[in-house]
């Protein structure tokens, strides 16, 4: 097949995923049976066809850092399964949550030669336009103050906070991470184009994503941009850097709402909080887990992901940390190895900014700088519209440019 309808190909995959969030909401209202697999059926399809159009580069793939740590990290949960005894449907579970969604890397990485930069550009306004309606029903929510459950505030919080922002995604944490890693493609946005209407739209997008994000009241999310965003800024220009520093730092301590989230982060009560069947609580029992199967874990889908939750092998709500869990359940070397792969995925993007100093990778960077720090504090890979996200801007990293 030509490569011009391999492009067009990963151009409408691109497309799909930017509209990932508003599609699954829309569809899941449909009364069908294969309204729930839909996503897998798009991924799978799409693998598949790159599959039999570019199967000639598969043995590059296979090489390449990407391609090659992802195998290296399957081989550890595959061992890490092989040597602990628990149901299969555990493990088939946390890995199709795992590697489905890399399959969308694997089909963009085959479907495209070159050039990802302009395929990226023509993608990053619908992202921006899509994160915009995500981000405005979660003002709306805030303004109108929908109820929420009570386990999203602090006890000391209950009386001045009501309400967080959470969107289509049902969790305030999810909203906040799919936000902070957009966002800096809308700032890119704005400072790319020219035109000052275009300019006056693009400044009400990014004003309103940024607000939305900020309603989520996600602090782990907070603190993950604003260092994401410093650090990306200082390499653009160290002003802009402090500048932003500056601002940020005024907003917390102008606006109430935010002062108040952010001090009860160190407040004795949150500390309680978290130690009795909390996020501390939890990730001491994940060490505690780690002691007993150090090398290989106690085995993927074991201990505090979705799988671990359905199929009872812990009882906490999550683990609340994607590296702390992967640890925990992979052990040293299934660890080492996914943070390789993450890492790698990474580094090809931030790669392409040193290369072709092209800004837009430097603000593809910044978002998932901040996305993966964020991982730290949050199981945020359950969620398809982070993941398709993650894998598919690696993916447009991951290939040359024209003249690489």
């Amino acid at each position: 097949m030509s490569l011009d309808k391999r492009r067009w190909a990963a151009r409408i995959f691109l497309l799909l995923i930017a509209y990932y969030p508003l599609l699954n909401w829309a569809i899941r209202k449909i009364p069908l049976s294969l309204v729930g697999a839909w996503e897998d059926i798009m991924v799978v399809a799409f693998f598949l066809f790159a599959l039999v159009t570019s199967w000639r580069k598969l043995g590059r793939f296979l090489i390449s850092p990407v391609g090659l740590t992802g195998l290296l990290f399957l081989a550890a949960s595959f061992a890490g399964f092989a040597f602990n005894s628990y149901y299969v449907g555990a493990f088939v579970h946390e890995a199709r949550l795992t590697f489905e969604p890399f399959l969308v890397f694997m089909a963009l990485w085959l479907l495209i030669d070159s050039r990802p930069g302009d395929l990226l550009r023509s993608v990053v306004p619908h992202l921006v336009f899509v994160a915009t309606i995500i981000a405005a029903i979660g003002v709306y929510q805030y303004v109108r103050k929908v109820p929420v459950p009570a386990k999203w505030l602090d006890s000391t919080e209950r009386t001045s906070i009501s309400t967080r922002a959470y969107s289509l995604f049902g969790s305030p944490n999810v909203l906040a991470a799919y936000l902070e890693t957009i966002l800096p493609l809308g700032v890119y946005l704005f400072l790319a184009r020219s035109k000052w209407y275009e300019r006056v739209v693009i400044a009400g997008c990014v004003l309103i994503t940024g607000s939305g994000f900020l309603l989520t009241l996600t602090r782990a999310s907070w603190l993950s941009a604003a260092g994401s965003f410093f650090v990306g800024l200082l390499v653009l220009k160290p002003v802009l850097a402090l500048v932003f520093a500056v601002v940020g730092a005024a907003i917390l301590f102008v606006v109430p709402t935010f002062r108040l989230r952010m001090t009860t982060l160190l407040s004795s009560a949150y500390v309680d909080k978290s130690n009795n069947l909390g996020r501390l609580f939890r990730w001491k029992e994940a060490f505690l887990n780690l002691k007993e199967h150090p090398l290989f874990g106690s085995g993927l889908g074991t201990f505090g992901g979705s799988a671990a939750q359905q199929y009872g092998f812990f009882t906490g709500i999550s683990m609340d940390s994607v590296w702390i869990r992967v640890l925990t359940e992979t052990g040293i070397l299934g660890f080492f190895t996914f943070v390789a792969w993450l890492a790698s995925g990474f580094s090809e993007v931030f790669g392409h900014f040193l290369k072709t100093k092209d800004r837009l990778w430097l603000f593809v960077s910044i978002g998932l700088l901040a996305l993966l720090a964020n991982l730290f504090t949050d199981n945020l890979l359950d969620s398809w519209a982070i993941a398709l996200l993650m894998w598919s801007l690696f993916a447009l990293g991951a290939v040359p440019e024209a003249d690489e």
